[in-house]
């Protein structure tokens, strides 16, 4: 037992030396940009302060606020009906209500526009049969507003699918009480569930302010200035790569502002599910609610999914003798071979990671576990900038061989920004099963990596299979890191959507964005799966 027990203590110290190599890696490129904010000041960083950096900075709060608002609109609401009622349509509500998911936020914003256009449909249709009402949508819909209420949309899963494992898992001895105590049912939601369900909404919110600080194609083609708009302009436009950097680190400043806000708001508060509170059983809908219901689920799928999933079908057949299905292929492959290379790498990093914060139990190995998780707090087009710095002024030197523009750089850039998304799943997983399980493989004489393999695999694969689609889909998605870091003549689906729509060919695009939907839909449809087999919500 003591030899065992000895060499546990050796293999951990091993594995902790190579998570701290590992770990340094992927901080390396921030680092790298607070070192050149001091020793290379922007030229033209005091021209934005006095022009544009106040019109940035409210830009980007605006938008989250407004993003943050129509979220919890369309999120919490059917969460909180699809966990507590039963009715005809439930099931498809609960399936059909991830799918946005499967729609960048920047094909919303273009496929939107396109649609309240003048030449769209819905000013075409005023116009021929109701004249006197078609002035009245003719308006600009570039605006700030507009392109919250679409984030909206894209991004409300977040808080949904947040909500509603919360609400499903929270005890009907909370529900009895409010109703012993005379509260109403929306009082009892106002005053008791949403306080209690506080920590997870606010989680799912948190997703929701990273996904706009990162939005690029979408507020690029509105044509609003946010912050990482602004780093692309001083960059490209301007040359100015002092000032980008300067940028960058203003809005890492931002992510940092909410980090804490979000670990404020979770630390406060702990939620422990007894096993003497059962789960509120699913309630019977009266006729009168009915109709109220099925609106309240419906709009969200409807304005989230269908109706963009539509126009951008319509908009293939009109433009199909226009397709190069050659490229649309190879763009695919691009995609998809991109994608998995990287998911694959993040969950073999994240589970090492995890694994060895199991077994060590020491400070050091979660207090890294807490720093590379940050990655996805940063914006992709920092984490391009910096990549960009370290092998241009760092790596290329010491080697003497450019990797910029390779897939040895877009994947690592790829690893640092999704590596959280991949380890949550499998940390939530892993967290649920005892010790004993470890302590029963120590005392077969089993080492680190046999127990990871014989013991933790098996019983993590769902989890696996979870992370693998979630890092997949949201890889599939990325503009910001794969325009600034792709190699040269390599484009996805992703930018070869964004350059037709910047270029005002909104038609031509909808066969690669309808590639994105398909792929992403039919994971979402497959995950959902997973999580049923996985987690028994009601």
């Amino acid at each position: 037992m003591e030899i065992i027990k000895n060499y546990f203590i050796v293999e951990n110290k091993r594995w902790i030396i190579v998570s701290l190599l590992i770990a340094f890696f992927l901080l390396l490129p921030i680092v790298i940009l607070f070192i050149k904010l001091f020793s290379d000041p922007g030229k033209n960083f005091f021209y934005l302060w006095n022009t544009v950096l106040i019109d940035y900075t409210f830009n980007t709060f605006y938008l989250i606020l407004i993003t943050s608002l129509f979220t919890l609109l369309f999120g919490l609401f059917p969460a909180w009906i699809i966990s507590n009622y039963r009715f005809i349509g439930r099931n498809f509500y609960d399936l059909v209500l991830f799918l946005p998911l499967a729609i960048p936020s920047y094909i919303m914003g273009f496929t939107y526009i396109d649609i309240l256009s003048f030449t769209g449909p819905i000013q075409s249709f005023l116009r021929n049969n109701f004249p006197w009402l078609a002035s009245y949508f003719n308006i600009d819909y570039l605006q700030i507003e507009t392109l919250g209420v679409l984030l909206g949309l894209a991004l409300y899963p977040y808080v949904y699918t947040a909500a509603r494992v919360a609400f499903s898992l929270l005890g009907s001895n909370y529900i009895d009480l409010s109703k012993s105590l005379g509260l109403s049912t929306i009082k009892s939601f106002y005053k008791i569930i949403l306080p209690l369900s506080r920590p997870a909404i606010f989680s799912g919110l948190f997703l929701v302010f990273m996904e706009v600080l990162n939005e690029y194609g979408a507020v690029k083609y509105f044509g609003i200035n946010t912050y990482t708009t602004g780093i692309f302009k001083a960059w490209f436009s301007l040359g100015d790569i002092g000032t980008a950097i300067q940028l960058s680190c203003l809005l890492l400043l931002v992510v940092f502002f909410f980090f804490v806000l979000e670990k404020i708001s979770s630390s406060k508060t702990n939620f422990f599910y007894e096993t003497n509170s059962p789960v509120q059983k699913l309630l019977y809908v009266n006729k009168d609610k009915l109709f109220l219901f099925h609106l309240v689920c419906s709009i969200p799928f409807i304005l989230g999914f269908f109706i963009p999933l539509i126009f951008i079908v319509n908009n293939v057949f009109q433009t199909y003798s226009s397709i190069d299905f050659v490229r649309l292929f190879t763009l695919s492959f691009n995609t998809i071979f991109v994608s998995s290379l990287s998911s694959f790498i993040i969950i073999i990093v994240a589970l090492f990671f995890l694994f060895i914060e199991k077994i060590s139990k020491t400070k050091i190995n979660t207090i890294i576990s807490h720093l590379i998780s940050l990655g996805y707090a940063i914006p992709g087009a920092v984490i391009g900038l910096g990549l960009i710095m370290l092998f241009s002024n760092i790596i290329d030197s010491f080697f003497s061989v450019s990797l910029i523009g390779s897939f040895y750089v877009l994947i690592y850039a790829y690893v640092i920004r999704f590596l959280a998304v991949g380890k949550s799943p499998i940390k939530s997983s892993l967290e649920k099963h005892p010790e004993s399980y470890d302590d029963t493989g120590k005392n077969l004489g089993l080492g680190p990596f046999k127990l990871l393999q014989k013991i933790h695999l098996p019983i993590n694969k769902f989890a696996l299979i979870s992370a693998f689609i979630l890092t997949f889909i949201d890889i599939m998605k990325e503009l910001p890191i794969t325009l600034i870091l792709r190699p040269f003549n390599f484009d996805t689906l992703a930018t070869q959507t964004y350059e037709f729509a910047i270029e005002e060919m909104l038609p031509l695009s909808s066969a690669y964005s309808l590639s994105i939907i398909i792929i992403g839909s039919m994971l979402l449809l497959f995950l959902k799966n997973v999580i049923n087999k996985q987690l028994n919500v009601s």
